[in-house]
């Protein structure tokens, strides 16, 4: 299942209509409205109940087209290659991140919604991922050698638990830097602080 659901995902970053490996969908006869059915389309709880959702139904995925990603990062060597992978973090760095797939983010036209790992390392992609999260909740964040709004880094860690900044710098919108002790303050969940 996670093969089909990775080439549905490469085939429809052409910002068209979503063509499936095995045809088109059909039409769906729900035991209950399609009102309801659409709301809980268009609400989903949370990002196990959703992916669970669009792997039994393609509607669910027509919908509201979300990917499901614990972990995005840059490639280390490469800073214009991004990576997602569907594995938790700890998994795919057993696996060596052989599991990992290549994206564009200027070609993909869904949202995301990051449930791991957030590493941003290349300034370019603040407003890109800014624009690209449905949701946002991940555990481990980091930002190494970029500037990024106090909005966004709030945006981004409201469910972190871990937070590593490494010469990067968090400021308001009219350019003043952020006190450490409002970046602590803006992190609910924070166990794990380095700078």
């Amino acid at each position: 299942m996670k093969d089909s659901f990775a080439s549905a995902v490469e085939k429809q970053m052409n910002r068209g209509k979503i063509s499936w490996r095995d045809g088109t969908s059909k039409k769906q006869y729900w035991p209950f409205k399609a009102s309801i059915v659409h709301y809980i389309a268009k609400n989903p709880s949370t990002a196990k109940c959703y992916l669970k959702m669009a792997q039994s139904c393609k509607y669910f995925f027509e919908a509201n087209p979300i990917i499901i990603v614990p972990k995005l990062m840059n490639d280390f060597r490469d800073k214009s290659i991004t990576y997602f992978c569907q594995n938790k973090w700890d998994e795919c760095e057993k696996n060596e991140e052989k599991c990992c797939t290549k994206i564009d983010f200027n070609k993909l036209s869904h949202k995301l919604w990051i449930t791991g790992r957030l590493d941003i390392d290349v300034q370019a992609y603040i407003p890109l991922i800014r624009t690209k999260i449905y949701r946002c909740e991940v555990t481990l964040f980091g930002i190494y050698d970029v500037e990024i709004m106090f909005d966004d880094f709030k945006l981004m860690t409201l469910f972190a638990e871990e937070i590593s900044i490494w010469n990067a710098s968090i400021t308001y919108n009219d350019e003043n830097v952020v006190t450490l002790d409002k970046i602590i303050e803006s992190v609910p969940n924070l166990k794990s602080l380095d700078l």
